[in-house]
């Protein structure tokens, strides 16, 4: 009987280890814990300090549709997807991914405290199931640490994190693109972000990404990550 047991445990193991690698759980954990303390954490230190609203004339021309709010939310589910394709095929692409995603979150926190910011959204009047949704995303999410976008820079990590995958096929890779664009567009007329949230979170991201590579700086971890795998041989 503990036999069995102990086989279905296995069973189960490897087939979560086949999804997500033992060595890339804790590094997942850490980007999840990291963009929560960020987004929440950076509002302890920003209330009471002076909010710019950063709205232009073509943002107020944009018109709310509120079906969007369905990619608002349905991108949770492409974000577990790409992220997890982002550290699973190796330690050196999980390194990477990981150092890359930390640092975009610390230079969110970095201007949610420096450039504090936030939005005047429009009532919603409407009755049908996307409006009530809407009204329901304006109710617990409130209007600040607008800048940058933390809805479009992660949605922007996820493409990055895959285009270079060789492993990837294509289709997948721009898939992750085409979903990153669509969550722009949602921001912008759920009136949940304006365009100046969404181009600095592509900004970050890619000068981000260019800086872990160019500087290499993810290989501290990949040593450690590397050094764990030898000590449990």
């Amino acid at each position: 009987m503990k036999n069995s047991v102990r086989t279905n445990i296995k069973k189960i193991f490897n087939h979560i280890n086949r999804i997500i690698p033992v060595y890339a759980i804790i590094p997942l954990i850490a980007c999840f814990s990291w963009n929560m303390l960020v987004y929440w954490g950076t509002r302890c230190i920003n209330a009471d300090m002076k909010h710019f609203d950063m709205t232009l004339p073509i943002d107020r021309a944009t018109p709310v549709i509120p079906v969007f709010v369905v990619v608002y939310f349905g991108c949770y589910i492409s974000w577990i997807i790409y992220y997890i394709a982002s550290v699973r095929v190796g330690r050196y692409e999980c390194t990477r991914f990981v150092t890359f995603d930390i640092i975009t979150r610390t230079c969110c926190a970095i201007l949610f405290v420096v450039i504090p910011t936030y939005n005047i959204r429009p009532d919603i009047t409407g009755e049908d199931i996307f409006s009530c949704a809407l009204r329901f995303l304006y109710k617990i999410d409130a209007a600040d640490n607008l800048f940058p976008s933390i809805h479009c820079l992660v949605s922007w990590n996820c493409y990055i994190g895959v285009r270079n995958i060789k492993e990837y096929p294509v289709i997948f890779k721009n898939m992750a693109a085409v979903i990153a664009v669509m969550v722009f567009i949602s921001t912008l007329v759920t009136k949940q972000h304006v365009i100046a949230d969404v181009i600095s979170a592509v900004a970050i991201s890619e000068v981000c990404w260019l800086v872990v590579n160019k500087t290499g700086v993810y290989r501290f971890l990949l040593n450690i990550m590397n050094g764990v795998k030898e000590a449990s041989k």
